[in-house]
């Protein structure tokens, strides 16, 4: 016998997708990304542009042409779905070449040839080991370093968690926008 079920709507496919995916309290590394741009996104306000859909090589955006900033949002957490997280380790991505398709999505969008491709890393902290009381989705657990790319060495992929600790003081949701400004205000004198 046929069922005559509707399916269902966009908008119920993406409550669905929401509340399986990001409903949890430890949220899945490959989600968990979404959730900590969106956190940073709110904090920054409505000048700023989520524009790291896909594969594009920064997440946020302000401006353009010579007056743009670019903000790659990264994330580290203590625990995952398998356990707890042994060595924490910031990882910025340097690459020796700018993505090949970038040309042909942004056409006329300035990149440079190698590097972050970005100005400003801002790394999302959940430090938080007890699964008593964790919730990655709270914007009030979560700590940021917001590191300019002039504080790190041409070529560098990588920093443990301990040595960025020592170098960059964590922020809080309600200072995370007065942070970015002052590292921008470093970069663009």
């Amino acid at each position: 016998m046929t069922s005559f079920r509707k399916p269902p709507a966009r908008d119920e496919i993406i409550a669905l997708v929401a509340g399986k995916m990001y409903s949890g309290k430890i949220i899945n590394n490959a989600h968990r990304g979404d959730i900590v741009e969106m956190i940073v996104l709110s904090a920054l306000g409505n000048d700023w542009d989520l524009v790291g859909l896909g594969w594009h090589p920064w997440d946020l955006q302000r401006g353009g042409g010579h007056e743009r900033v670019r903000i790659q949002v990264r994330q580290v957490a203590a625990l995952q779905l398998w356990g707890e997280t042994k060595r924490p380790l910031l990882k910025f991505g340097w690459k020796k070449n700018a993505p090949g398709y970038f040309d042909r999505d942004n056409p006329g969008e300035e990149i440079e040839t190698e590097g972050w491709f970005c100005d400003v890393f801002v790394f999302g902290l959940h430090l938080e080991t007890s699964r008593k009381i964790v919730d990655q989705v709270d914007p009030t657990q979560w700590e940021f370093l917001v590191i300019p790319t002039i504080d790190l060495k041409q070529g560098q992929d990588s920093m443990v968690l301990t040595k960025a600790l020592q170098r960059w003081q964590p922020v809080k949701w309600s200072q995370l926008s007065e942070s970015v400004e002052l590292a921008i205000g470093r970069i663009f004198r």
